[in-house]
């Protein structure tokens, strides 16, 4: 499995492509995936139209260095499939939920499958793929070194995904936001900046309250209200941690193999049991 791709979507969409070509074209294809080989990158409406920096290979009569035009897109869903699909996510609050924190929820394609289509790509005959090197394989190793950054871009934009299927993601936005969770959905999503309003103090301030005319010794030891007899059991403190999951597992400074919000979890847990002790 390729390490450019770390999140389970990110890897099944790499899966597609390993499962019809051999091994040796694609560890080609993932030196084609940097930022050294590729010069120019663009995708909209579902399509990523790349140029990549090839070789001088005199077999081929290519004696100087060429630049090859490829294309890489899947195969979109239709309107009426997408509005089934729409309808049926927008009953799901975990569905949502999931989505609001830019991950795409594991049991997803149950809900692709009722309509009898799916979202991730099984095979070759999701994708539409296309290059004018003289390489007549396919995928070749500049297709390939395409999908490998599709994946890493993937990991951190799930949406893009949906794009690739032909919906775009601010119609799925516009869609689930008729829902409740899917309004927040849509705000989170936002690009929109939030104004700034100034404080005059961001302590509490206390609120004075009036003494009594007369006070007995034992209202002033015992109270006005007696206390009670038992207390409830405390409960644990829970760390929603929301700006954190609203990242994802992997946000763009993580660079490491292993999720940052299970990293943050253990971090909070560990922190809690030494904060503890010092009391």
């Amino acid at each position: 499995m390729s390490t450019h791709a770390k999140t389970w979507w990110g890897q099944q969409f790499i899966s597609a492509l390993e499962d019809f070509t051999d091994s040796g074209r694609l560890q080609r294809g993932r030196s084609y995936s940097t930022d050294n080989r590729i010069k120019q990158w663009l995708l909209q409406k579902g399509k990523v139209e790349a140029k990549m920096r090839g070789n001088i290979n005199p077999y081929f009569g290519v004696y100087k260095e060429p630049t090859y035009k490829v294309s890489v897109q899947m195969t979109h869903l239709s309107e009426a499939q997408w509005q089934k699909i729409i309808q049926k996510l927008s009953q799901r609050a975990s569905f949502i939920a999931r989505l609001l924190l830019n991950e795409i929820p594991e049991n997803i394609e149950t809900v692709f499958a009722e309509v009898g289509v799916h979202l991730l790509p099984n095979d070759y005959r999701d994708f539409k793929v296309a290059c004018d090197c003289p390489d007549y394989e396919v995928p070749c190793k500049h297709i390939a070194g395409v999908c490998y950054r599709l994946a890493g871009q993937l990991d951190q934009d799930p949406f893009l995904l949906f794009e690739m299927r032909g919906l775009a993601p601010e119609k799925l936005l516009q869609e689930l936001a008729l829902s409740p969770l899917g309004k927040v959905l849509s705000d989170a999503k936002s690009s929109a900046a939030v104004e700034l309003v100034p404080v005059s103090s961001f302590y509490t301030r206390p609120v004075r309250t009036e003494f009594p005319q007369e006070i007995s010794l034992k209202g002033f030891w015992q109270g006005a209200q007696p206390l009670p007899k038992s207390l409830e059991p405390s409960q644990a403190a829970i760390i929603p941690a929301i700006l954190i999951k609203k990242g994802g597992d992997f946000p763009l400074f993580w660079k490491k193999q292993n999720s940052f919000i299970e990293v943050m979890e253990d971090f909070y847990i560990r922190m809690r049991k030494i904060t503890l002790k010092g009391l």
